[in-house]
């Protein structure tokens, strides 16, 4: 690796990381949320080993605070389901480690026989990321030679104090809750679309290159990926009211509009693709002058300018109002019939009639969306 590869990888760490600490400052970012759980997990390894060692004085209880930390996660519901598979995960363990010393003569044989079993356990799904610790308590117990009934239930002792401790705090100590993040999320992400198809009316009304301009197939597909994220967190954000003390109504109310906004927006997106998929490829470039004159560019600048203010206009509308309130105002059509207008004004060659007829489907279809 280069010298200057290197420096480079070092630099953009730190400021990622100077970027992290200014956003932990900040409410409803992951870098806060993600400073939270970590000081949640300290609280709970120590608090758990304290109980393990010195209120119920079990021996070498290195489980418990190693139970506690994994449970910390970042809802309620996750950390409640991770802490009954590490139990279930840390139990089947131990009984795979004791029934290989039970039927094999010596620690060797009792490891060739416990690793592969524990091994195949591991992968049931129901396990998730905690089947790793079947191997690993099994591997751990056989390796010590402690599978005696008072070191057995040790250990199951420890990994149900440090789960219950760690979900306990989680659900107690500022419970994370992901909802204002979603509608400031859908918010941008109806401003970059909208943005877009600004940058495309633009280009057609000055009549300029496509190579003037960003690439705007490749702008839509990463608002795409960008629009799954978003649904991802809107995901999350419903997970994270489940089993927590401190949701309300509002905040589910809160989710169903943006699960509105969401599903719009996505549509509406699905459409700006499209055309901007048309109008960056092959088809921008075989647009010659009487296939897109300037009467016909501005009309359609006009119809896409028109389709992003609406777009933006429905999503803040969705995101304010309750579902059962009057839906958004669609976009003004207006625009979209001056377009058809244009698109069959005048003699036209059969290629520039399709070429027109193409871009005329692609509008109306955007138009289509905002009015759904």
């Amino acid at each position: 690796m280069e010298p200057n590869a290197v420096s480079s990888g070092v630099r953009g760490d730190l400021r990622g990381a100077w970027r992290f600490a200014r956003a932990a400052a900040r409410r409803d970012t992951w870098a806060r949320e993600t400073a939270l759980q970590a000081l949640k997990a300290a609280v709970t390894a120590v608090l758990a080993w304290f109980i393990a060692s010195q209120v119920l004085a079990l021996p070498q209880p290195y489980l418990a605070p190693w139970a506690a930390l994994i449970v910390v996660r970042p809802t309620v519901h996750w950390s409640a389901l991770t802490g009954l598979r590490q139990m279930a995960a840390v139990a089947m363990g131990v009984a795979v480690a004791v029934a290989a010393v039970a039927v094999t003569p010596g620690r060797e044989l009792a490891l060739a026989v416990c690793v592969p079993v524990a091994l195949l356990l591991s992968h049931w799904p129901r396990l998730d990321d905690q089947g790793l610790y079947v191997p690993f308590t099994a591997l751990f117990m056989v390796a010590v030679d402690n599978v005696d009934e008072p070191y057995v239930l040790a250990r199951l002792v420890e990994t149900a104090l440090g789960a219950g401790v760690g979900i306990g705090l989680n659900l107690l100590l500022v419970p994370p809750g992901r909802v204002r993040a979603v509608g400031t999320r859908l918010h941008r992400d109806a401003a970059a679309t909208a943005g877009l198809l600004r940058e495309v009316a633009a280009a057609l009304r000055s009549g300029r290159d496509r190579t003037e301009d960003g690439d705007w197939s490749a702008r839509a597909k990463a608002l795409e990926t960008r629009g799954a994220d978003t649904a991802a967190a809107l995901d999350r954000a419903r997970n994270s009211l489940r089993l927590n003390p401190q949701s309300t109504a509002d905040e589910y109310a809160v989710l169903d509009r943006c699960q509105a906004a969401l599903e719009h927006h996505q549509r509406v997106g699905n459409a700006a693709k499209t055309l901007a998929d048309l109008l960056d490829g092959r088809t921008r470039r075989a647009m010659h002058e009487t296939a897109l004159d300037p009467a016909y560019r501005r009309a359609c600048a006009a119809a896409l300018e028109t389709a992003a203010d609406a777009h933006e206009r429905q999503v803040a509308h969705l995101l304010q109002h309750p579902c059962d309130d009057a839906s958004p105002a669609p976009a003004d059509a207006s625009p979209l019939e001056a377009l058809e207008a244009r698109a069959h004004d005048g003699e036209a060659g059969p290629a520039v009639s399709e070429l027109r007829a193409t871009v005329l489907a692609a509008v109306r279809r955007l138009f289509h969306e905002l009015a759904a």
